[in-house]
């Protein structure tokens, strides 16, 4: 009978306990370093929020007091309400304004999604003469101060009867959007395979179907993006709007809430009321929108 015996373990040498013993305290100092840049961070990105939402909240909870009472420098309300709200409401230059306001900025959105899209993909997929410098000017045009256009843009609009219109806000609205959305897309239309497209056609998809069946999809994130972008720009647009609009009818919300601020005094507490009613709808809006953003990020094909 064969007996094996194993060999009992060589006992560990001060070399290999030295060795565990170091490399532990690596990963402890690198487990440290790790935390401290994240909490560095962290504390960064609260910091940013504070810094960014302090007005804001400051806004909507100045509108729930009197005049007198944030004037007086205390940080803190003593007595909240909504008569802010109801005596901007009863001024009646709201209802009218927030109707200009939103007409404009939703047709601007649509318009600037559609045509931006349609721009994005030709720039992308296709090859024709131009093509290179229909992109830089594009970018040129960026690069130009928007205060340089507007005497010239309101000269024109005025001689072709468009001003004091909400059509010609709207067109106006149109040319600050539309290059900007077509840059965005076509750096999005550039990550998306062209083999999807092609795989797409093979199996009897037309080109246009090819777009609305495999491109459209994939890009969603960006038309959302695009579409709150175009919205929110067209929403708070003031100096175009001022240059062009005289007429109290088709004033939009900036200018309403520029009547105001009178010769004599300034109620806050109304100006304050009217800054939420600005600010909540883009704020609900810009919810959906993320929600929408966050949910289609996961939705992409193969890179080639």
């Amino acid at each position: 009978m064969t007996v094996i015996t194993r060999a009992a373990p060589a006992p560990e040498g001060p070399e290999t306990t030295d060795r565990s013993e170091t490399l532990g305290q690596r990963a402890r100092l690198l487990k440290g370093r790790r935390n401290r840049k994240t909490t560095l961070v962290a504390t960064a990105q609260i910091a940013a929020a504070v810094i960014f939402l302090a007005p804001i909240i400051w806004m909507y909870v100045a509108s729930l007091r009197p005049n007198l009472d944030i004037r007086s420098g205390n940080p803190f309300p003593t007595r909240v309400s909504f008569d802010n709200f109801v005596h901007l409401f009863q001024l009646g230059i709201v209802p009218q304004a927030f109707l200009n306001s939103a007409v404009v900025a939703a047709i601007s959105a649509v318009i600037v999604t559609v045509v931006s899209t349609l721009a994005a993909y030709g720039l992308s997929r296709f090859g024709f003469r131009g093509k290179g410098f229909a992109g830089g000017l594009l970018l040129a045009g960026q690069l130009v101060p928007g205060l340089v256009v507007l005497v010239p843009l309101v000269v024109a609009f005025r001689q072709m009867g468009l001003a004091d219109s909400l059509v010609g806000v709207t067109i106006a609205h149109l040319t600050l959007g539309i290059p900007i959305a077509v840059l965005l897309l076509r750096n999005y239309l550039s990550d998306i395979p062209v083999a999807l497209e092609e795989a797409a056609i093979v199996d009897g998809c037309s080109r246009i179907g090819a777009l609305f069946r495999i491109v459209l999809p994939l890009l969603r994130p960006a038309l959302a993006a695009v579409t709150a972008f175009s919205f929110i720009l067209s929403w708070g647009e003031y100096v175009v709007a001022l240059s062009l609009i005289t007429t109290e009818s088709n004033k939009t919300l900036p200018l309403a809430m520029q009547s105001l601020f009178q010769l004599y005094g300034v109620d806050l507490g109304v100006v304050m009321a009217f800054g939420v009613v600005i600010s909540l709808p883009v704020a609900i809006l810009f919810m959906f929108i993320q929600r929408s953003f966050v949910s289609n990020l996961g939705t992409g094909g193969v890179k080639e």
